[in-house]
């Protein structure tokens, strides 16, 4: 079998999970603000759970942002660490993807939406289906603005829903991170034919493509791989 071990700490919210064959068998969560106290330990009730070793991996796969710098700074600290020490191959998954793959079934078309710099939202627009794509994206759109520029985006790929069958899916499904981002999201959903996508564990997502980046030989070097902020940190230099 297989192993891949997948992380997201790229959130309040993160995750890690094992995939076995390209196919998530079964996933920790990590609690808000907890993830270097307990990541260790999620770990290693995975490995557990299977019977197997960190040495048994065929390659560690972590999500590489956009995101929280503290979470996206342990998580692929401790990923470096441990693949180096066994010499793991280690695989980077950028959050956006992670989303778009684990949604990819809800609409023919997905957002995911990550908070960037202040007022804006760093959005990117997928095709569902059997494997995401990516259509549009990731860009900076101002946080008041980035429903309905989505939603003009979405129904430019689209058929109109007149023209839709009955029972068709929404034309878009968003998937924003944070619940303060997903609050200002929903405040400006006006139709029926946008779905809001509760948030979800992304570590199954980041295992399920780390296996495949895997297989395509897509493999990050260990001293030089580093996070994808996706902004600036609010803590700035001062001005001379």
């Amino acid at each position: 079998m297989r192993y891949i071990l997948g992380l997201d700490t790229a959130g309040a919210d993160g995750s890690a999970a094992l995939a076995g064959e390209g196919e998530s068998l079964i996933w920790e969560p990590l609690p808000p603000g907890g993830h270097s106290g307990v990541l260790s330990e999620a770990v290693a009730r995975l490995l557990r759970a299977r019977e197997i070793s960190l040495s048994d991996l065929a390659a560690i796969a972590a999500s590489e942002g956009p995101g929280s710098f503290t979470g996206l700074r342990i998580g692929l600290a401790w990923a470096k660490g441990a693949a180096l020490g066994r010499s793991l191959p280690l695989v980077l998954v950028s959050a956006h993807e992670a989303a778009a793959h684990a949604h990819r079934a809800r609409s023919p078309r997905v957002a995911t939406l990550i908070a960037g710099e202040r007022g804006k939202v760093e959005a990117a627009l997928w095709e569902g289906g059997g494997r995401a794509r990516l259509l549009w994206g990731p860009e900076p759109v101002e946080e008041s603005e980035v429903v309905e520029r989505l939603v003009e985006r979405a129904r430019a790929a689209n058929r109109t829903r007149a023209e839709a069958p009955a029972g068709a899916p929404p034309i878009l499904a968003l998937a924003p991170s944070g619940a303060r981002l997903t609050a200002e999201i929903e405040s400006q959903i006006e139709s029926d034919d946008v779905l809001l996508i509760p948030a979800a564990p992304l570590a199954p997502a980041v295992a399920e493509l780390g296996d495949r980046r895997f297989l395509e030989g897509r493999v990050a070097d260990w001293a030089a791989a580093s996070p994808a902020y996706g902004r600036a940190p609010n803590a700035r230099r001062p001005t001379a």
